[in-house]
């Protein structure tokens, strides 16, 4: 289970023009904290320093790290973190 490797989670939605994201505490599912920001490096870097200042070991959730979060993912690599692809939640027919 995840909540027994990291301290923290941090949940990114993903989408053209911004990324929100949760830092979630993985023991008990509590959100510390939760921001939107630019989709681009400026961007991820303020995710970064979000996540910086909870400390801990954590993970990165992301929706779309093959689309709109590629950009977002490939920094996170880059960086040496933990991220972890999440599926897309299904969604009803119209």
């Amino acid at each position: 289970m995840l909540a027994d490797l990291v301290d923290v989670v941090i949940g990114v939605d993903t989408h053209k023009h911004t990324h929100t994201a949760a830092v979630v505490l993985a023991s008990t599912g509590a959100v510390l904290a939760e921001t939107t920001v630019a989709a681009d490096p400026d961007g991820y870097q303020e995710l970064v320093e979000l996540a910086d200042a909870h400390g801990g070991l954590r993970a990165w959730a992301l929706e779309g790290s093959a689309s709109y979060g590629a950009g977002l993912a490939n920094e996170l690599g880059a960086r040496g973190e933990l991220v972890v692809e999440l599926d897309r939640p299904a969604r009803p027919p119209r």
